[in-house]
């Protein structure tokens, strides 16, 4: 599903990505591990196709990132943290995010969604807290049921019950693709993550 190739990615000066190349393929949990400022979130956002790297190959879904159209709907990218419109309310920034993504808005699906992740519907965002807001995204990426899930350190800020909902739609995802996630806590990686990826920092 994903194969990069010798990616270099530089901010300025600075190279944040250097030579790296990763593997991920269908039914796969990979965590991305290592402290802040190693690379995990620009890799992620190379997979997602939102930057470029200077050099290197980009393969997702057995094509060039550069000729992907449709493909891009099949990919969702979890940032932390998650961005949303604040004045909205959960329902309608899920109804957005379908709409946005041309899928049909089904309001039984998005209540659906929002009882799971035990969210108030017409709460604006604003008076959401980090936790809540994380559960939304989560929320959201049940409904775009994406082949590919990007996940920047989804464990922060969730509570227990948070973290069990994670876990479940990580599952859900890699029974019909693939999950990446970025993280420094080496004990989430190891519950939910099929295989590890050590990131080595900047150079």
């Amino acid at each position: 599903m994903v194969e990069i190739d010798e990616v270099w990615k530089r901010y300025g000066r600075q190279w944040i990505l250097r030579e790296l190349s990763l593997r991920v393929k269908s039914g796969e949990v990979v965590a991305l591990l290592g402290p802040n400022g190693v690379g995990k979130t620009t890799l992620l956002r190379v997979i997602a196709t939102l930057i470029r790297p200077q050099r290197g190959v980009v393969r997702l879904f057995g094509k060039s990132s550069k000729r992907i159209e449709k493909e891009r709907g099949w990919i969702n990218l979890v940032a932390n943290p998650p961005a949303f419109y604040r004045h909205l309310n959960g329902q309608e920034n899920l109804r957005q995010s379908l709409a946005l993504a041309g899928k049909k808005s089904a309001d039984e699906a998005i209540y659906r969604a929002m009882e799971e992740m035990q969210l108030p519907p017409d709460r604006p965002v604003s008076a959401y807290s980090s936790g809540m807001r994380k559960r939304l995204a989560l929320a959201r990426a049940l409904l775009l049921q994406p082949r590919l899930l990007l996940l920047d350190e989804p464990e922060t800020a969730l509570d227990s019950n948070g973290r069990d909902k994670l876990i479940d739609v990580i599952d859900q995802v890699a029974r019909r693709g693939a999950v990446v996630l970025a993280t420094h806590d080496r004990g989430f990686a190891e519950t939910v993550a099929s295989r590890k990826v050590q990131m080595r920092g900047r150079v």
